[in-house]
C-alpha cells in the first residue's frame, strides 16, 4: 500500500507538467502524450489524467531558437 502511495506522489497533473516544461497551454502536453513521449496514469477516485514527474523532467531539452553557431557546429561534427 505504501508503495502505491509513493507512486502516486510522483504523479503530476497535466497543467503542472505544462508549467514545468514552460508551456502556457496543455495542448503541447496532449501532443506529447499522443506521440508516446509521456504515459498517462490514473489515480484511485480521480478522473484526471496524471503524468509521471520523472518522465516530464526526463524529456529532452529543446534547442534554443535560433540555435547558436557553436551548437550547430557541435551537431555537424
Amino acid at each position: 500500500m505504501a508503495q502505491n502511495k509513493d507512486k502516486e506522489a510522483e504523479l503530476v497533473k497535466i497543467p503542472e507538467a505544462a508549467h514545468i516544461l514552460g508551456f502556457k497551454q496543455r495542448k503541447k502536453i496532449d501532443d506529447l502524450i499522443e506521440q508516446g513521449h509521456l504515459t498517462p496514469h490514473s489515480k484511485k477516485n480521480s478522473k484526471l489524467i496524471w503524468l509521471s514527474r520523472i518522465e516530464v523532467y526526463d524529456l529532452p531539452k529543446p534547442l534554443p531558437v535560433p540555435p547558436s553557431p557553436d551548437l550547430l557546429n557541435q551537431v555537424n561534427k
